[in-house]
């Protein structure tokens, strides 16, 4: 049972199903650079996304607090109406935070929209995003505007 479990815990995306391709949006975000490290550090703590979040969605993290740095190896899930994804804190460092999704997560629905990764770089002035996702080919190209869209208000976050 436990070598199933750990199996399960390190395997916890698919390869890309049969009628999904791949779609990755990048953005990147510039700032000052005192803007930038403080836009930084509020990246690296889950009071960012718990307290952001508009109702009936809501972040949440399985650790003692919901607020504080992001843990390596941490769980968390951001769920509401038409949205569960759910994942795993892969790395942490001054420069690179990575948000691998378990299998099972979605937008809208689990046959359109299937999130994978969510990456952040802090860069000599900016920050980039990459969201990396399975989606329906006939939807990705609706998939990556709209989230060019709901991107741009992410700096706001940050300030």
């Amino acid at each position: 049972m436990f070598t199933k479990v750990c199996y399960f815990y390190l395997m916890y995306q698919s390869d890309c199903p049969h009628g999904f391709i791949v779609s990755k949006v990048e953005k990147e975000f510039y700032y000052n650079s005192d803007q930038l490290q403080i836009a930084w550090d509020k990246l690296q703590l889950r009071e960012t996304f718990v307290r952001g979040q508009p109702f009936p969605y809501k972040v949440e993290f399985d650790s003692s607090s919901q607020d504080g740095a992001f843990m390596m190896g941490e769980l968390n899930i951001h769920h509401g109406p038409l949205l569960s994804v759910h994942g795993k804190i892969t790395d942490v460092t001054d420069t690179f935070r990575g948000l691998d999704y378990f299998y099972g997560s979605y937008v809208l629905s689990f046959r359109l929209v299937r999130p994978i990764k969510l990456e952040f770089f802090k860069k000599e002035n900016s920050i980039e995003m990459k969201l990396t996702s399975y989606v329906r080919p006939w939807f990705k190209g609706f998939w990556e505007f709209v989230n060019n869209i709901l991107w741009k208000a992410f700096p706001r976050t940050l300030q």
